[in-house]
């Protein structure tokens, strides 16, 4: 099962169990977006310890290996230290309509799929308590019984709760305090695929050594566009040439090298010291020091920056100009490696593991999808983990 792993900040070191809402509000901050149909656990090893958030996708319960998944799932948490966790299916995004059916089924067949494999976990059951099933604004406490009598076991599930907005949380109120990011969903998405599609890529003769200028001007048009979106007044003669700056970076990006620049400028940035370009993967999977900055987190500005570009890369390839077709096809599969890496590099698994999935869907001929595939499936770890 991919998985997406983060602690909690060091100073929200107590979630209570008993508030659906909460668990759910500090999963959303943590991770930079808004859990949708994830199953995410709450790690810990007892009272006062620092909680590790892990979200991976409903998808992968419902197939036919999704004991399997669970299994590698909770070994994997076992390994960082965890004997028990709080346990939340989310179905939408929580507060989104889902069929009742959908949402009974969870409750019945999902959660004691998940309880049972929990308790018989090898070599010592997981303790999986409580576990949450939240739906359509409501939330369930579901729990596996014991028979005092013989082996067998029931369901007991709790009466409905409803389920706090997101905006009345601790949780989000601290975080807007801290300045940490609590954007629902990306901004900009949108236009910038309104942008894609009018776009006339041409091939130019981009260097790595352009690749920090580029992403530079880009982010700054990024930010004009958005802007503009947003209903400030703006020039059509300066959208326009923000339209080229957004060109000229993917027309660049369909430069191979260029791809690989940008990630180590992700690498570099906040970093005193330059990544090795030559040994970039050894040094994120052997260095400990080399953490990435919270601008290359999931919410983070470059990450959602490089996001939007590949929304316009994609709206490019598809409904833009034929001539530039080519171009933006290679540019999105570019910045789909790269996000798909710094995914990785935050031990987002999941998330990873969705733009490989990508990749391979437009681009089954690839020969990095594979690599990037067996680092996130094995998983290969990378070298940091932030301690409590």
């Amino acid at each position: 099962m991919t998985t997406d792993t983060t602690p909690t900040p060091e100073d929200q070191r107590i979630i209570r169990a008993d508030q659906p809402a909460e668990i759910l509000a500090a999963a959303r901050v943590a991770f930079g977006t808004v859990p949708r149909d994830r199953l995410l656990l709450v790690g810990h090893s007892g009272h006062h310890t620092r909680p590790v958030l892990t979200s991976s996708p409903l998808t992968e319960l419902v197939a036919e290996s999704g004991r399997e998944h669970l299994e590698h799932h909770l070994s994997l948490m076992r390994e960082k230290g965890c004997t028990a966790a709080l346990a939340m299916v989310v179905l939408r995004d929580g507060s989104e309509h889902v069929d009742p059916i959908e949402l009974e089924d969870w409750e019945r067949v999902g959660a004691a799929l998940l309880l049972d494999t929990a308790h018989h976990l090898l070599p010592d059951p997981f303790d999986l308590y409580p576990l949450w099933v939240l739906g359509a604004g409501t939330a369930r406490q579901v729990v596996l019984e014991h028979d005092e009598v013989g082996d067998g076991m029931s369901l007991w599930v709790s009466p409905v709760q409803q389920l706090e907005p997101f905006d009345h949380t601790r949780a989000a109120m601290d975080a807007v305090l801290e300045g940490r990011s609590v954007r629902p969903d990306l901004p900009g998405r949108e236009v910038l695929a309104e942008v894609g599609r009018r776009l006339r890529l041409a091939p130019v003769a981009a260097s790595p050594a352009d690749t920090s200028d580029l992403l530079t001007r880009t982010r700054a048009a990024l930010s004009r566009i958005g802007a503009r979106r947003a209903g400030s007044t703006g020039s059509d003669e300066q959208f326009m040439t923000d339209c080229e700056q957004v060109s000229t970076m993917l027309s660049a990006l369909a430069i191979d090298a260029v791809h690989w620049e940008l990630l180590a400028l992700c690498v570099d940035h906040g970093s005193p010291t330059p990544v090795d370009r030559e040994m970039l993967f050894q040094e994120l999977t052997s260095d400990p020091t080399r953490r990435p900055h919270d601008d290359v987190c999931a919410g983070g500005g470059i990450y959602s920056d490089l996001l939007l570009l590949r929304e316009a890369a994609a709206a490019a390839m598809h409904l833009g100009h034929p001539a530039g077709a080519a171009s933006a096809a290679s540019a999105w599969r570019g910045l789909t490696a790269v996000l798909a890496l710094l995914a990785w590099w935050n031990h987002r698994f999941s998330g990873a593991g969705e733009m490989v999935d990508d990749l391979l869907r437009h681009d089954p001929s690839s020969t990095l999808a594979p690599l990037l595939e067996t680092m996130i499936d094995t998983p290969i770890f990378p070298a940091w983990w932030p301690e409590a």
